[in-house]
C-alpha cells in the first residue's frame, strides 16, 4: 500500500494576521525600549548621522521573529498537549499543526512584518531621499527584500528551535563531531545562518550604496 503524502503546507488566515500584528507590537515595543545606537534601520544609512553600532543593532533587530516564532510554536504545542491530557479534541490547534501550516504562517507573518515597517520609504522613496541617493533606488529595493527573507529565516528558526526543544525533552545529545550531522539542533543553526547571510548581503548592499 503506498504512503500517503504529507499535505502541502499552506498559510493559516487568522493566525496569519494575529502573528503580523504581535510582530509588529514587539518591534515597536524593541524600537521605544532600545537606545537609539542599538536600534538598526536602513533608514540611519541615509539619514542619520550619529554613530550606530550597526553589527549589535543588526542582531537585536532580528532578534523578534525569532521570539514571537519560538513562543507561539510553543504555546500552540503547550496548549494542544493540555487539550489532550483534558481528553478534548486539539481543534484548531491541532488542526494548523496537522496540516503543517504554523511554520510557514509565521514565517509569511514575519516577512508581512518587515516589509510593512519599511512600507513608507519603498512608496514614498522620492519624496524621503536625498536626490543624491535617488538612482540608488533599486539597489535599497533589492537590500530591503533580500533583508525581508533573512527576517523571515529568522521567524522559522524560532519555530524550529521550539519544535527542538518540545521534542527533545531535555534527552539531546553532547553536541559533538560524531552527532553534528544528526543533532536535532542542526536544522535551526543552518536556518539562521541562512537568515544571518542574507541579513548581511542586505546590509553591504545599502552600506556600499553610499
Amino acid at each position: 500500500m503506498a504512503d500517503t503524502p504529507e499535505p502541502a503546507s499552506s498559510i493559516h488566515p487568522t493566525l496569519f494576521v494575529c502573528a503580523t500584528l504581535l510582530n509588529l507590537s514587539v518591534i515597536k515595543v524593541a524600537g521605544y525600549l532600545l537606545p537609539d545606537q542599538a536600534y538598526f534601520t536602513f533608514s540611519a544609512f541615509l539619514f542619520d548621522e550619529r554613530p550606530v553600532l550597526r553589527a549589535g543593532a543588526l542582531i537585536l533587530k532580528l532578534l523578534p521573529p525569532v521570539v514571537v516564532a519560538f513562543f507561539v510554536t510553543l504555546a500552540f504545542h503547550r496548549l494542544l498537549s493540555a487539550q489532550r491530557a483534558m481528553g478534548r479534541p486539539g481543534g484548531v490547534f491541532e488542526s494548523i499543526i496537522a496540516a503543517r501550516q504554523l511554520s510557514t504562517t509565521l514565517t509569511a507573518s514575519a516577512f508581512l512584518s518587515a516589509l510593512l515597517m519599511a512600507w513608507p520609504y519603498i512608496l514614498m522613496w522620492d519624496m524621503l531621499i536625498d536626490p543624491i541617493m535617488a538612482s540608488h533606488r533599486l539597489t535599497f529595493l533589492l537590500a530591503y527584500f533580500i533583508y525581508f527573507a533573512g527576517y523571515a529565516w529568522f521567524a522559522r528558526t524560532g519555530v524550529e528551535l521550539a519544535e527542538v526543544v518540545i521534542g527533545s525533552r531535555g534527552s539531546v545529545e553532547d553536541l559533538s563531531w560524531v552527532t553534528a550531522m544528526r543533532h536535532p539542533f542542526l536544522k535551526p543553526v543552518s536556518t539562521a545562518l541562512s537568515g544571518a547571510l542574507a541579513s548581511a548581503v542586505a546590509t553591504f548592499l545599502v552600506a556600499s550604496a553610499q
